[in-house]
């Protein structure tokens, strides 16, 4: 019997991750499994236990949201150990895009089918990402999300983006990609390695996650309202049809501005003020349980 070692984030979620953890502790008691469960206490601790727990444990399960599950990437890149997850956050775009259920107790049972698929990775300078890398304007609706404390779920992202259309003003941005050179004042761009982020927008709606490369969505600079007219696209990825919308397909993309641009990667804000941004494809990184 394999040895699980899971890492559970209890503030994922909006605190959720509490009480779905105890859950999963009482599923593990049934079971009878040969584990370990540590609840996470700061910033980067997922990373640090997953790293630690790669060395003495068969299967590493996340117990989180997007943001936690970035960690444990990060903790385990390198150490070939199979990643499974229980999906508690808020967005949960890659758990929706492989196929986990958001249900704990169906997650579980996943989980102990063990069926396992391998799936690239991203790097964006020094940090791992599983889903995608936004720069521009969605790096500014994860600031503004971070501090928004009233509402739950998908309504914090529309709240988000709404809030931050009133401030938000783009920068000239150098993109590079795959050596071919760009210059314009991008409204946003996205690396997608899945579909979706922010809970639903399928920014890059034909991304594969074993393909060896990126989806890449580079939105120019357009008015308030064809922005709002596309948001509405964006849930069903038809933005595509919009002749400012560009879609390409790349494995390096580099990026660089004097005025600097917000990055997040999977959720998490990176940075308010890259100046520069080199993001590449590591093809068949992650084991996986899905």
């Amino acid at each position: 019997m394999p040895k699980y070692f899971f890492v559970v984030n209890p503030v994922s979620g909006r605190g959720r991750g509490q009480a779905v953890g105890k859950e999963v502790e009482s599923l593990i008691r049934h079971e009878k499994l040969q584990c370990e469960v540590v609840y996470t206490e700061r910033p980067w601790h997922a990373a640090e236990l997953a790293q630690d727990a790669a060395k003495h444990y068969d299967i590493i399960v996340c117990v989180g949201g997007d943001g936690t599950l970035n960690e444990v990437v990060n903790g385990i890149y390198g150490t070939h150990k199979p990643l499974g997850i229980i999906p508690v956050g808020t967005g949960n775009d890659f758990v929706r895009a492989v196929h986990i259920p958001f249900q704990t107790g169906k997650a579980f049972r996943l989980l102990m089918q063990n069926h396992r698929r391998t799936i690239d990775l991203g790097k964006a300078n020094e940090r791992y990402f599983h889903n995608g890398v936004g720069i521009g304007f969605d790096a500014h609706v994860v600031n503004t999300s971070n501090r928004v404390r009233h509402l739950k779920g998908n309504a914090v992202y529309l709240y988000s983006v709404l809030k931050t259309l009133l401030s938000y003003r783009p920068h000239l941005i150098k993109v590079a990609i795959d050596g071919k050179q760009t210059i314009r004042d991008f409204f946003m761009v996205t690396v997608g390695n899945g579909t979706s982020l922010g809970g639903g927008f399928y920014l890059t709606p034909d991304a594969k996650m074993d393909d060896g490369t990126f989806d890449l969505c580079l939105i120019q600079n357009m008015p308030v309202k064809d922005i709002l007219i596309n948001l509405i696209k964006v849930y069903r990825g038809r933005h595509k049809e919009d002749p400012r919308v560009d879609i390409q397909r790349a494995r390096v993309i580099q990026f660089s501005s004097e005025q600097g641009f917000a990055v997040h990667a999977d959720g998490e804000l990176l940075t308010m003020n890259s100046k520069s941004l080199k993001i590449e494809i590591v093809p068949a990184a992650l084991e996986i349980i899905a």
